[in-house]
């Protein structure tokens, strides 16, 4: 009930808009199943349930959708490049608040946080058409400030899809750890729901302060463990490093850069939508040692 997103002026695989409307209307459903699931402790205490609800999850939700992490330079483009070939873009109420039933009543410096899912595409009038209250269409320059905006305050930038299929973009989140449903469910149950970025952090010896001086707010920083102490010094291990950048952006000392992953791909965001040139690793716009 999606329709594929081609990265350019074609849409393909188009879906009646009925069909588009109701999987637009009960998308929040599947996020209060999946986040019930994922806070039911007792499921795990028990062999035969944990079984049966890691199956659900790892061979029909996440094989159906799954994220792929991004970083601030990367959606920047993103976002500009759709915009200039005409896709719709629908800011609105976050699906996992909306379905647990988690809102954040305060505001966080005149911006509302629970504001935080992009809707594109088809997948984005859908949204129009069945909550124009809670979406509205929004711009390639506002998604860019609220983008680099929620980093700088520790959310994950991240573009959902469906299936493997190359270029299946349906939306883009600003995930909140302790919200957003399919990042609590991997931090906490260990599901591989979000899909490492083109790029991983690395840390320079030479610039580190070391933990004691700067109260080690890389390894705070790091929503997915890939960031940790050695003799004094930050060290980042590449295979959990999900290029997040959180650590580029909050380093006081600006030692940490974000490296290309040699032969990596990723599903919904090919290498030209987020400013890369053909060969992967050439970049049109330059990483960030530090990015506010």
């Amino acid at each position: 009930m999606i329709a594929h997103l081609d990265h350019g002026n074609r849409l393909h695989a188009r879906i009646p808009f009925p069909f588009n409307i109701l999987g637009s209307k009960y998308e929040y459903v599947l996020m209060k199943v999946l986040g019930k699931l994922t806070d039911m402790d007792w499921i795990y205490r028990h062999r035969a349930a944990k079984g049966l609800v890691d199956t659900l999850a790892n061979r029909v939700v996440l094989p159906l959708i799954h994220g792929e992490v991004l970083n601030p330079d990367e959606v920047e483009n993103m976002v500009l490049r759709l915009e200039a070939e005409g896709h719709v873009m629908a800011l609105g109420t976050c699906e996992c608040r909306h379905g647990m039933n988690m809102f954040e009543g305060e505001k966080v410096e005149g911006r509302d946080p629970n504001l935080t899912c992009v809707m594109i595409g088809d997948w984005g009038k859908g949204h129009l058409y069945t909550y124009p209250r809670q979406y509205r269409h929004t711009t390639a320059q506002e998604l860019v400030d609220l983008a680099r905006f929620w980093h700088r305050n520790g959310r994950v930038l991240t573009a959902w899809g469906c299936s493997d299929f190359h270029g299946f973009l349906i939306s883009y989140c600003h995930c909140h750890p302790d919200y957003c449903v399919p990042l609590r469910n991997q931090l906490k149950r260990g599901n591989r729901v979000f899909y490492p970025g083109y790029n991983f952090a690395r840390v320079h010896e030479g610039l580190c302060a070391g933990g004691e001086e700067c109260g080690a707010v890389c390894v705070e920083r790091c929503h997915f463990g890939a960031v940790g102490m050695l003799d004094g010094l930050a060290r980042v291990d590449e295979d959990k490093c999900h290029g997040c950048a959180q650590c580029v952006a909050h380093c006081p000392r600006g030692a940490v850069t974000l490296a290309p992953r040699a032969g990596h791909s990723l599903s919904y965001c090919s290498p030209d939508l987020l400013g890369y040139g053909v060969e992967r690793g050439t970049h049109k716009t330059q990483i960030k040692t530090q990015m506010y």
